[in-house]
C-alpha cells in the first residue's frame, strides 16, 4: 500500500480543525478525533501523522499532539518511531490466530474469576455498561459499541481482582480495536439479538457465582466474534477492510 502523504492527512484534519475543544482537554481531544478517524479508516494504515501539521490543524501546540500520538501508539493504532514521523500502524492479518487464542484465554479466565469474586456492585456495573451497549447498537454507533464492549470485558477482569489480568485484558482489547471494527462493519452497527445475548449469559453466570457457566459464556462470547470474523474473511477477503 502506498503511503498517504501529509496532504491527505491535511484534507482529513481540515474537517475537524475548527471544532472547539474544552479548555485543558487538547490532548484528549486530538486523541479521540484521530482514533475515530483511524477506526473509521478515514486515516488509513501508513498515513503520516506529522506533529507540526496536526498542531496547525488542531490549533494546538505540539505537546498535546505528541501526547495523543503516544497514547494511540500504546493502543497499537499508531507507530511512533524515535526521531521519525509517526504513522497509522499497519494491520497484519497473519497475527489473528494468536490474537484469537489470547481472546479465548482471557475471556474465559476473566469470567471465571469474576464469578468467584462476584459483588452486587460489580454486577450492576456490568448491567449499566450493557444498557449503554444496547443503546449504541440501536443508534448504530460503531465506535461507541467498540468502546463499551471493551469497558464490559475490562469490568469483568476488574471484578476478578487480579491487576495483571486487568492489564492484559486492557492491552488485548486495545490491540484488537480494528478487529472489532472489522467485525462490526458487516452488521452496519446493529448486532442481531442472539449475539447481544452472549453478554446477558455472562452477567447471569457471574451474578450467580457459577464459575463454570461464566467460563463457558466467556468462551462462547469470544467464539462468536472469532467465527464471524473468519466467516467474513472467507466470504469477502480483506480487501473491503484495507488495513494491511
Amino acid at each position: 500500500m502506498a503511503d498517504t502523504t501529509t496532504e491527505d492527512l491535511a484534507a482529513g484534519a481540515a474537517k475537524i480543525a475548527d471544532t472547539r475543544h474544552p479548555r485543558g482537554t487538547g490532548a484528549s481531544f486530538v486523541y479521540s478525533q484521530l482514533k475515530k478517524q483511524i477506526l473509521n479508516l478515514e486515516l488509513t494504515p501508513g498515513t503520516q501523522l506529522d506533529e507540526t501539521e496536526l498542531s496547525r490543524h488542531f490549533h494546538l501546540s505540539r505537546s498535546p499532539v505528541r501526547e495523543a500520538l503516544i497514547r494511540l501508539a500504546a493502543e497499537g493504532l499508531v507507530d511512533a518511531p524515535r526521531n521519525r514521523t509517526s504513522r497509522v500502524s499497519q494491520f497484519d492479518f497473519s497475527t489473528l490466530p494468536a490474537y484469537f487464542d489470547a481472546m479465548h484465554l482471557l475471556y474465559r479466565l476473566g469470567a471465571r474469576q469474576a464469578a468467584e469474586n462476584s459483588t452486587p456492585e460489580g454486577v450492576e456495573r456490568l448491567r449499566e455498561i450493557e444498557r449503554g451497549l444496547e443503546q449504541a447498537h440501536h443508534a448504530r454507533d460503531i465506535l461507541q459499541i467498540i468502546t463499551l464492549n471493551s469497558l464490559f470485558h475490562i469490568a469483568i477482569a476488574e471484578m476478578g481482582g487480579n491487576p495483571f489480568f486487568v492489564a492484559w485484558t486492557q492491552s488485548l482489547l486495545d490491540q484488537g480495536q480494528r478487529v472489532q471494527r472489522f467485525y462490526m462493519q458487516q452488521f452496519e452497527g446493529e448486532l442481531p439479538a442472539p449475539k447481544l445475548n452472549q453478554h446477558e449469559a455472562l452477567i447471569a453466570a457471574i451474578e450467580a457465582g457459577d464459575a463454570a457457566a461464566a467460563e463457558a459464556a466467556g468462551k462462547a462470547d469470544a467464539q462468536t466474534v472469532i467465527d464471524e470474523v473468519l466467516a467474513y474473511i472467507a466470504e469477502r477477503g480483506t480487501g473491503d477492510f484495507a488495513i494491511s
